[in-house]
């Protein structure tokens, strides 16, 4: 053989040793904590995974969550509207604060989950037919925001709005 091709082999070896080395390591690790199950579900051509992340035990409005992730809110976005929930309607969806000045449809105050501001609902030169119906696609009446789903879409598209002017997002629950 020539210098060359032992140089070659003695290399794969010295890689493969290293590699198995990186397997044992990795092997002796400890399990990460997660917060998903992976579970199999029936499917009609065949067993598909489905993801189940776990609700943590210190949730204040634990149903809150799967809809949350349902809506397509991201993880951290979760953990915060669950402390916000909690705060404004105590999780109860029919919440409402009477006190807040903004009048639509004989309706005054702040709804919902999220207890949110009539004036996201009021006309105005810029959203004739209201920031949260044009934003949604949909004719809205105050109570709509008992509805959970609603609720939800209206919180996320008031936090989308408020990231695009650069905020945190949680602007108008939160100083951030």
């Amino acid at each position: 053989m020539n210098g060359d091709r032992m140089k070659k082999i003695v290399c794969a070896c010295l890689l493969s040793l290293i590699g198995f080395a990186n397997i044992v390591d990795a092997a002796q690790a400890p399990e990460p904590e997660t917060t998903e199950v992976q579970t199999m579900s029936r499917h009609p051509f065949d067993y598909v995974p489905t993801l189940h992340r776990k609700v943590p035990a210190d949730a204040k409005c634990p149903d809150l969550w799967a809809v949350l992730r349902k809506a397509g809110w991201e993880e951290k976005d979760v953990r915060i509207a669950d402390r916000i929930v909690w705060r404004e309607s105590r999780c109860i969806p029919t919440a409402h604060n009477k006190k807040d000045p903004n009048t639509v449809r004989g309706v005054k105050g702040s709804l919902g989950l999220f207890q949110i501001n009539l004036f996201w609902m009021s006309k105005t030169r810029w959203y004739p037919n209201g920031y949260l119906q044009t934003v949604l696609g949909r004719e809205l009446v105050p109570t709509d925001l008992f509805d959970v789903d609603v609720s939800v879409a209206a919180a996320g598209a008031l936090i989308a709005y408020d990231r695009r002017l650069g905020g945190c997002g949680w602007s108008a629950w939160l100083e951030c």
